[in-house]
């Protein structure tokens, strides 16, 4: 009986959870994306979804998080462009361009961290409970930033123009930075503090996404020119065989089957569709100003 009722929960999620945001704990990690726009994220189940419709397993909603402060909630998040899980699929940390940055827990949406970051572009979790975001153009930005996530303190902060992207690279230790012409890597002081130990100029200009490949050894990075695959050990910038390169792509991760998932704009910034690679998908999120697509477990 119990079995039962567990298959037509499945189905009723089946058919139902593109406009439900009904939970699905069944479905593999590596077929679930994350998709982020407007004031939502979604967890989407990729396998199942078709070219017509998306099936959403979960959905956070800032203008409902009511334990973020009102003026955050109606104001902060409406432009949200990144988001990340971490801590075994768990918990999930999001920025928004309007002007914050947070993390939750994923079972019960409960807030766990704010900040008020200037035109945020994307975050990252660094060991010693530590949140790393990318503050973009603005009169208060263009910075990198590293919060202590208990005490919620700024811990750091460097000068960096146009920063966008943010990954900690734990082969080596350390975090990467993007800015507008250049790819940054930096490492931990004994006081707390982190040292700029390597400067990279990128291939082209406006850098807008970084991610780390599966194998720890290289990072996918774009900006307004194209997609491009950087060799860490080798520090060499090439182009990524057989990517469909576009301009301004604004998300590129790949997975340990070698499919990648990406964003391509339609309009100004923003896309209705989330794109595959290896192979070819398409999901559609009409109505939605798309930013950015992650794999729930690159």
């Amino acid at each position: 009986m119990r079995n039962r009722v567990l298959f037509l929960l499945f189905a009723v999620c089946a058919v139902f959870s593109v406009w439900t945001g009904c939970t699905d704990l069944t479905v593999s990690s590596e077929e679930k994306i994350l998709v982020c726009g407007d004031h939502f994220v979604y967890i989407v189940d990729a396998k199942r979804s078709t070219a017509d419709s998306a099936v959403i397993l979960w959905e956070w909603n800032a203008h409902e998080a009511m334990d973020l402060p009102e003026s955050m909630r109606a104001r902060n998040f409406n432009s949200i462009d990144d988001c990340k899980v971490f801590d075994n699929g768990n918990r999930m940390m999001i920025s928004s361009s309007s002007g914050a940055v947070t993390i939750l827990a994923i079972d019960s949406k409960q807030v766990q961290f704010y900040a008020e970051v200037p035109n945020a572009h994307s975050i990252e979790i660094l060991p010693g409970n530590r949140l790393a975001a990318a503050a973009s153009t603005h009169q208060m930005g263009n910075k990198l930033l590293v919060f202590d996530i208990e005490n919620k303190d700024l811990l750091f902060e460097d000068s960096l123009y146009s920063a966008h992207g943010v990954v900690w690279d734990p082969k080596r230790n350390g975090l990467y930075a993007l800015g507008y012409d250049v790819l940054r890597f930096y490492t931990d002081q004994d006081n707390g503090q982190m040292n700029l130990d390597r400067e990279w100029a990128i291939p082209g200009e406006s850098g807008h996404d970084l991610s780390l490949t599966p194998d720890g050894n290289h990072l996918l990075l774009t900006e307004h020119t194209g997609a491009w695959i950087f060799d860490i050990e080798r520090e060499s910038f090439g182009k990524i065989d057989g990517f469909p390169d576009a301009e301004n792509i604004k998300s590129l991760v790949l997975n340990q089957k070698g499919q990648y998932v990406y964003t391509e704009p339609e309009e100004s910034w923003w896309t209705y569709h989330v794109s595959f690679h290896n192979p070819a998908q398409k999901i559609p999120f009409p109505g939605m100003k798309v930013y950015k697509a992650r794999w729930f477990a690159p």
